[in-house]
């Protein structure tokens, strides 16, 4: 497809310490089209931030090693630049809110002259321009008396403040692909909406992909047009919004939806998902969720199941679909 900003095919990604290699990102694959927001969700450690940084390309190396596949920005693989290339896209076409404002802003610089250096390197324009840009941005994202706070350091501003300044600083140059790593965990509920309405219009004025990291479903129900569920560092499950949340296919999935309260029903009691993620390498063959599944069957301890396609645009990597998947097939073919 032509409109496709980003373009993941294949990705593996290694990391070696104590002279041992393990998979944290197995062979994932996936796209963004230009205006469109694409949710990543799953638990902590299943491989959602080092995805994100791959394609920053902010991976450290070591430990952390590019063994297989693409990452293609607008058709060029972007494992391939080298650090001076990928400066021009930094911050300018592809940008990235941080997962944790606390350490991602540097303490001996105040946030204005942080957002000021953003926009002084990618646009031509005169100091006081690029101040009242910083401004600007900071009125943006909700911030009050921005002049005041255009002049803080970092250690003067509470957790929600730091992180507004950090999505002031992604959305600065209002680039063609934006990742938000956790971009609204910090924040009380009135600023998150700001936040998410600010997204949106970022994304209908200049038709910026979205990559948007949560573990928030009911932010992924607001802002997303699809979803990629991840466990262990792969896909199990990728389908429209829409779909995903009324016929989740993935054991998984069903889980994570089962374990939200739901607004109104007293009586129904959460299901906890039972166990927790396996640690990167403990599982060489078989289904890396079968421990935690209550449909888990010989076969998923035997073997490693494909990410199957079991209707239009709905993928789910579990032997329970292996028969709906040959249904598609035959309605396809």
């Amino acid at each position: 497809m032509e409109d496709k900003i980003l373009e993941v095919s294949d990705l593996k990604i290694n990391f070696r310490t104590d002279g041992k290699e393990f998979t944290v990102v197995n062979n994932i694959s996936f796209f963004i089209k230009a205006g469109e927001t694409l949710g990543v969700v799953g638990e902590s450690g299943c491989g959602k931030s080092v995805t994100a940084l791959s394609i920053m390309k902010l991976l450290a190396t070591p430990p952390g090693i590019y063994a297989g596949g693409e990452i293609n920005y607008l058709g060029e693989n972007i494992l391939k630049k080298k650090e001076k290339e990928m400066r021009k896209l930094r911050g300018n076409e592809i940008s990235m809110i941080f997962q944790e404002p606390m350490t991602s802003l540097n303490p001996v610089i105040t946030v204005g002259d942080q957002i000021d250096e953003v926009l002084l390197l990618h646009n031509k324009m005169s100091k006081a321009q690029a101040q009242e840009g910083s401004i600007n941005m900071l009125k943006l994202v909700g911030i009050p008396r921005p002049e005041e706070i255009y002049k803080s350091f970092a250690f003067e501003l509470s957790g929600g403040m730091r992180q507004r300044v950090m999505i002031a600083m992604g959305l600065a140059c209002q680039p063609k692909l934006l990742i938000a790593d956790e971009p609204t965990t910090a924040l009380d509920v009135t600023i998150q909406a700001q936040i998410l309405d600010l997204m949106r219009d970022l994304k209908e004025r200049t038709n910026t992909a979205i990559m948007f990291i949560t573990h928030d479903l009911g932010v992924v129900a607001e802002m997303c047009d699809r979803v990629m569920v991840m466990y262990s560092g792969e896909v199990v499950e990728e389908a429209d919004v829409f779909s995903l949340f009324k016929d989740p296919k993935h054991p998984y999935t069903q889980g994570l939806l089962e374990s939200i309260p739901k607004l109104g029903d007293r009586k129904k009691r959460l299901k906890p998902i039972p166990g927790q993620v396996p640690a990167p390498g403990s599982i060489e063959v078989g289904c890396k969720f079968a421990d935690r599944c209550p449909y888990v069957m010989d076969i998923c301890r035997q073997s490693d199941p494909p990410l199957l396609h079991v209707t239009e645009g709905h993928t789910s990597r579990c032997w329970l679909h292996e028969k709906e998947a040959k249904e598609y097939e035959l309605t396809t073919t």
